[in-house]
């Protein structure tokens, strides 16, 4: 990563007055993070098991019981 003098003193500009920093900023910085997560007021890192009601599907290649095709 090679920033030049001016991204640098914009940077620390933006850090000092507690400014966001601009878009471009953020491919400068991290161009080597491949990792992507949704974040959110109240996200939790807690990990829970949640049971689903999962639909049953109907084998329709298959004849059912009784009635036999010529």
């Amino acid at each position: 990563m090679k920033l030049t003098d001016n991204e640098i003193r914009d940077i620390i500009k933006h850090l000092e007055t507690d400014k966001p920093l601009p878009e471009k900023y953020r491919f400068l910085l991290f161009e080597d993070k491949k990792e992507v997560e949704l974040v959110w007021n109240g996200k939790s890192g807690e990990v829970c098991n949640v049971v689903l009601p999962f639909q049953v599907i109907e084998q329709v290649d298959e004849p059912r019981g009784g009635a036999r095709l010529p």
